[in-house]
């Protein structure tokens, strides 16, 4: 085949190609123009570990939305409105919402995870997570998790929902010192979170003021373990996690022998000691 024919055909192969795409291009437009979504289909990440969101409450969100899905044309769908209402529920962290030509609404989420309950005695009673959020009681679950006690005031009103970072600037200002020391109680209960024997063993974390005035004040704080008739002082929570090592170095060598209910309280507060009242 000389080289002016064998160019001829590679063109003319090209345009078959080119012209068989167009048309099957056109085709599966023509058809998911006219195909409805039949199939909602929810995948909630990390449910095995907590299953604070369930698929059938996405399904509700989005059938009970502003924007129609059911056996409506999937090309109608708006996916970024639902994905707005999706990510305006509090628990939800993260959203993803597309669809496919076989009529499938695809929902992909993660989930926000409470490490903390706030039950004080000034009225606050919310939810803390791990990546620093803010959220109220839910009617339909519990979330077990270690609850915050005692006398203190959080540096937001007890309407508040949303991350600590976007606390309004004012309420920073004048909730100064109480914002510092949220933030570290924040570090502070997503340590005994990740820490296995800490999770399974604190209960309770109980904050009570020190110092007179208001511009000094700082907190104390009391822990309740689930294992032993004993409370935990462990003062402020500088250093908290050093603490905590004495203390565990504390039940591995000495409350194994002598029992987990001979002391009443064991405290913390001192550098490089252990004291133990009956």
């Amino acid at each position: 085949m000389n080289r002016p024919l064998r160019i001829a055909v590679n063109l003319g192969s090209w345009i078959l190609i080119m012209t068989y795409l167009i048309v099957v291009s056109r085709y599966c437009s023509s058809r998911r123009d006219d195909t409805l979504c039949n199939r909602i289909l929810v995948t909630v990440q990390d449910s095995a570990r907590q299953s604070i969101i369930t698929p059938a409450m996405v399904r509700l969100w989005i059938e009970n939305g502003p924007t129609p899905v059911r056996n409506q044309p999937i090309r109608s769908i708006d996916t970024r409105a639902i994905e707005q209402n999706i990510r305006a529920r509090g628990f939800v962290k993260n959203a993803k919402v597309y669809t496919e030509a076989s009529g499938t609404l695809h929902v992909e989420l993660s989930q926000r995870r409470p490490v903390a309950r706030i039950n004080t005695a000034n009225g606050y009673n919310c939810y803390i997570t791990d990546d620093g959020y803010i959220l109220p009681l839910q009617r339909h679950f519990v979330v077990y998790v270690p609850i915050i006690t005692g006398n203190f005031d959080p540096p937001f009103t007890r309407e508040y929902i949303g991350a600590v970072e976007n606390i309004p600037a004012e309420d920073q200002k004048k909730f100064a010192k109480n914002y510092l020391f949220f933030n570290k109680l924040i570090s502070f209960v997503k340590f005994l979170k990740e820490d296995s024997f800490w999770n399974a063993q604190i209960e309770q974390i109980n904050i009570t003021p020190s110092g007179q005035l208001a511009e000094n004040k700082d907190y104390n704080v009391e822990l309740t373990p689930r294992a032993g008739g004993h409370t935990i002082l462990l003062g402020n929570l500088d250093n908290y996690d050093e603490k905590l090592d004495k203390l565990f170095g504390f039940y591995r060598n000495g409350l194994q022998y002598e029992g987990w209910h001979t002391y009443r309280k064991i405290d913390l507060r001192f550098s490089g000691q252990v004291i133990c009242s009956k």
